[in-house]
């Protein structure tokens, strides 16, 4: 299953932190560096992303402004929302730097959001807003 984790570009090193963790869980995260060959015209690229996705990880940081890519990105997860109803998800964390607090967008304040005291306080609550169920363990082989 897909997870599209939207970001501002200055917050890749955590996200990829996520990336690699909800890997290891089985899941493809999808995130623009790796999902996006040189050429790819922009705004088609991230709607295919949100299209293969069963939810969206917004990572509100100080840094996050609901400007330009990321307000497109805002705009397509909702409508994603619309058109798969349960089988898509909207899950907003928000992160604080110092004094500094991240500012929920909007167009996203009719959904709950988690403020993570850390990281994996942060990913149990990616994992229980995902609409999708884990499977069960198993050896590996």
């Amino acid at each position: 299953m897909k997870i599209f984790l939207s970001h501002k570009g200055i917050d890749k090193a955590m996200v990829r932190e996520y990336k690699q963790t909800l890997m290891q869980l089985g899941f493809a995260p999808w995130l623009d560096e790796d999902a996006m060959p040189a050429g790819t015209v922009l705004e088609r690229g991230i709607l295919k992303g949100f299209e293969e996705s069963c939810a969206a990880v917004f990572f509100v940081t100080p840094n996050f402004v609901d400007e330009n890519y990321l307000a497109t990105e805002v705009e397509y997860a909702i409508q994603q929302k619309r058109k798969k109803g349960e089988r898509f998800a909207i899950i907003t964390l928000v992160f604080s730097e110092g004094n500094r607090k991240g500012a929920v967008p909007a167009l996203l304040h009719n959904y709950v959001y988690k403020e993570p005291a850390g990281h994996l306080d942060g990913l149990r609550a990616i994992l229980s807003g995902l609409p999708v169920q884990t499977g069960e363990v198993r050896w590996k082989l």
